[in-house]
């Protein structure tokens, strides 16, 4: 299915003509003022340059998210827009997932059908957001725990990819560190604990849900770096999953547990404390980056853009979402 038509299904359910009757968001938060570093990174002419990080908690649960194990995600709620509900791909499976998360393709397509690193199937060769995003200008990188997700960054569309280690405070803080020296136009990071734990101890276990307590505080330092800076209010930030989890897998080929995947947004134009009243799926993360970016989507893309988030389909989140 197109991208449009697939935005005009889900704006007709909600009582809208066509996508392109989508209407923005009203009254967005005003952004703060720039400091010296947000500054430095404006675009020619002075106007603030928006960039897009997407960071990608391996195997959280949305149900595993709450103020005692999760307070900087549950601040990120109220700060920002949630789902309120989100799909990954079926088989809901780390290489994958990802692809279509970074790719806005169907796995059918994109044939990222295996999940292990294997050098000898090479990489992904439908384009991904990062090749598009290089092809027009823009800089690029990539921070991963997982070795095989080298097989979505073709060395051609990703200006810096690195795995500097397995756990997330040294992913975190590496990325951390690259971003506030660089301030890429669009940045990929991958934090592995919660998948780590969900295999070894069991999805929801004390052992999980302390590796959920651990991404978090990984997700503070990439909040940090955005602080610091002084990107935090022209940064599209996008926190969301590659797969769930049960028992000690998250291949259930279509159990609900195993495809639900949290996904939040924040940035300008969303509304704090908002929810999109729509089911997200993990290839409309690949669109909506590439729609604030203003970059092009390609024929084929499954994936529909949430940016700006159509104001009919945009409500009030749950009190225990935030």
């Amino acid at each position: 299915m197109k991208v449009t038509s697939r935005l005009a299904l889900v704006l007709a359910l909600a009582g809208c003509n066509s996508a392109a009757s989508r209407p923005q968001v009203v009254d967005p938060p005003a952004a703060p003022t720039p400091t010296a570093a947000a500054q430095a990174a404006a675009a020619p002419g002075g106007k603030s340059k928006l960039r897009v990080l997407i960071i990608s908690e391996d195997g959280m649960r949305p149900d595993a998210l709450d103020a005692t194990t999760a307070p900087n995600h549950m601040a990120l709620n109220r700060d920002g827009m949630i789902a309120r509900r989100a799909w990954t791909v079926n088989p809901s499976e780390t290489l994958p997932s990802h692809a279509s998360m970074l790719s806005g393709f169907a796995v059918a397509d994109h044939k990222m059908n295996f999940d292990r690193f294997d050098k000898h199937r090479g990489q992904i060769e439908l384009p991904t957001i990062f090749q598009i995003a290089r092809e027009h200008g823009l800089s690029t990188a990539m921070f991963v725990g997982k070795q095989k997700l080298w097989h979505i960054a073709p060395t051609a569309s990703v200006d810096h990819y690195e795995k500097p280690g397995f756990l997330c405070h040294i992913v975190a803080a590496r990325a951390a560190a690259y971003y506030e020296a660089t301030l890429p136009d669009l940045m990929f990071v991958h934090f592995a604990d919660p998948d780590n734990a969900g295999h070894a101890q069991g999805w929801m276990s004390p052992p999980y849900i302390a590796a959920v307590h651990e991404s978090d505080r990984c997700l503070r330092t990439m909040l940090d770096a955005l602080d610091h800076s002084g990107t935090a209010a022209t940064t599209l930030l996008i926190v969301t999953a590659d797969h769930g989890g049960s028992g000690r897998s998250h291949s259930g080929h279509g159990k609900e547990l195993d495809r639900r995947i949290p996904w939040t947004m924040r940035g300008p134009l969303i509304r704090p404390g908002s929810m999109v009243d729509a089911d997200v799926m993990t290839e409309d993360t690949a669109v909506t980056a590439l729609a604030a970016l203003k970059l092009p989507t390609q024929t084929g893309m499954v994936g529909v853009s949430w940016y700006p988030p159509p104001t009919n389909l945009v409500h009030d989140a749950p009190t225990a979402a935030k």
